[in-house]
């Protein structure tokens, strides 16, 4: 049973959330509610307890299920089945919690009450939604679309008064939910409604943790993931947008565009996700608004603060893409150039773009600018792990290029880049067939044979066997120069196999020569010796 102290106004706090996400308008969100009443109504629910602001229970169902409510914070209730969404077993202690401070029926009829044109006919309803969106904006407005998510956040926010990392879940599970089913009906327009609504989530995401002071792990555990469902949302409309030719009608909201999304994306500076964020001006310049005459106004705007020195270094890096699109890469470069080599991350979006659209001669221009920039960016990384991840990042964007087109670029970069490089330029030796470089590799790199892929070894072997004895040489001295019991029985392992090298060779006289002069080397190591004769690699004089 439920205290009885338990909230009456959080109980119906929750429900006003729940209602703003889950909706009689469609027919699984019906189905939802009615397997949810249902179960509630055979008596499924028990051991129904409330701790603090959390309401704990079992549903029985095809098997039981442990449900908690969070009344603050409606995204973070769980229960065991799999389910990831607010499933039947949620809404059935819902309704449980529900019947403890008021009417299930009245419920049930404020709840179908706020979806009315459910019962209208097709025709009707989609009149009744085009006429509630011009209530609340005016459709072809940007700035009438800003003021809507400006209400709807105050109204989100008073929902939500004490805010912490969690919040940020919400901003996407439940305001940004709302402002989707708010959308316009027309494709177009829908898609660039969808595009500003997620560019004002990461406005408000950026606010809080400024206001919220979160720390690094925090940022990475609680938002990142939720402000890069954002910018996946931004990406798959940008995309969809490019590909169609959208009405002259459209063309007063994308110049009405232009500023919000430069002041959300590049003018604000050392804020968290400024990479992402760029990233995102520039996909919205390539598609959207990539027309000549925007592009041109654009690039003069930042060209006058360039020049009168109050351009950041994100607006030079803006400046370049719009000369990039304009196709002009050498003054692209140029301005690229005038930055520090930390800037030359952001150039592999430009080389990912020139590949898909297969503009080889001007790919291999950002390669070389690439190429240059690189190295030492990559040495600045403080540690290991990062200097391997950047060059795994950067050789696949680069990888495209050489499998269409050209590979000396991509075996240029990972000759700079050894050691962070080794894995994919070894692999690449191994494809080539250049086994002598593969074992160059392997001893500069520092490994010894016996480390090395069995699969990788039995390769060489049966194309070049050749190819293995500096490796096996080299082995065999390290293993001599450690002078203890244990490594000379390694050498003495490898020697074995040397010896069949030169068999298989007919190379006979060159292993009795090689055998014969390293004994001689080394007949004072009497360990070695004995261990020498137990192989019969040697005979007693």
């Amino acid at each position: 049973m439920l205290h009885n102290d338990l909230s009456k106004e959080l109980v119906l706090h929750f429900a006003e959330k729940l209602k703003s996400i889950i909706t009689y308008e469609t027919e699984e969100d019906r189905n939802l509610i009615k397997k949810g009443l249902l179960l509630y109504r055979q008596g499924s629910v028990y051991n129904v307890s409330q701790n603090d602001h959390k309401v704990d229970g079992r549903v029985q169902d095809i098997i039981p299920v442990d449900v908690t409510l969070d009344l603050d914070f409606l995204d973070m209730s769980t229960c065991t089945c799999p389910s990831q969404d607010f499933c039947r077993h949620k809404m059935a202690v819902f309704f449980y919690m529900y019947s403890s401070v008021d009417r299930i029926g009245s419920l049930l009829e404020e709840w179908k009450a706020g979806n009315k044109p459910m019962i209208s006919t097709p025709k009707t309803l989609a009149i009744t939604k085009i006429k509630d969106r011009q209530k609340e904006y005016t459709e072809i407005s940007l700035q009438s679309w800003i003021d809507f998510f400006n209400k709807e956040f105050s109204t989100f926010e008073r929902s939500y008064p004490a805010k912490n990392h969690f919040f940020f879940s919400t901003i996407y599970h439940s305001f940004f939910q709302v402002l989707k089913r708010k959308a316009p009906l027309a494709v177009e327009l829908k898609k660039i409604f969808l595009l500003h609504s997620a560019l004002f989530c990461m406005n408000k995401i950026i606010e809080l943790i400024n206001d919220l002071q979160l720390k690094n792990y925090q940022i990475e555990t609680y938002v990142k993931p939720y402000f890069h469902n954002f910018t996946d949302i931004i990406f798959e409309n940008c995309n969809q947008l490019n590909r169609v030719s959208l009405p002259f009608s459209l063309d007063s909201l994308i110049e009405e565009s232009i500023e919000p999304i430069r002041n959300s994306l590049l003018t604000t500076t050392d804020t968290p996700f400024q990479f992402e964020r760029l990233q995102m001006y520039r996909l919205i310049w390539a598609t959207l608004l990539h027309h000549k005459k925007l592009v041109e106004q654009e690039e003069t705007y930042l060209s006058e603060r360039e020049s009168s020195k109050i351009c950041s270094d994100e607006e030079k890096i803006a400046v370049a893409h719009l000369h990039f699109l304009q196709k002009d890469d050498m003054n692209a470069i140029a301005t690229m150039e005038k930055l520090s080599y930390q800037v030359v991350p952001y150039s592999f979006w430009w080389i990912g773009y020139l590949t898909d659209t297969k503009e080889w001669k001007r790919a291999r221009l950002w390669i070389e600018y690439t190429l240059k920039n690189i190295p030492p960016y990559i040495s600045g990384i403080p540690n290991h792990e990062g200097r391997r991840r950047m060059t795994r990042s950067y050789l696949k964007e680069i990888s495209g290029y050489a499998i269409e087109h050209d590979d000396s670029p991509y075996v240029a970069a990972m000759k700079q880049l050894i050691p962070y490089s080794y894995m994919e330029y070894s692999d690449y030796l191994i494809e080539a067939e250049d086994y002598r470089k593969w074992v160059e590799l392997q001893m500069l790199a520092g490994y010894e044979i016996g480390e090395c892929d069995r699969y990788d070894i039995k390769l060489v072997e049966e194309n070049d066997r050749q190819a293995l004895l500096p490796f096996y040489h080299h082995a065999i001295m390290n293993a001599i120069e450690l002078k203890n019991r244990a490594s000379y029985k390694k050498a003495v392992k490898y020697l074995k196999r040397v010896r069949t090298q030169y068999k298989r060779l007919k190379k006979e006289d060159v292993w009795e020569s090689y055998i014969t002069t390293l004994a001689a080397s080394k007949k004072r190591l009497r360990a070695f010796q004995e261990e020498l004769l137990r192989a019969s690699l040697i005979v007693k004089e």
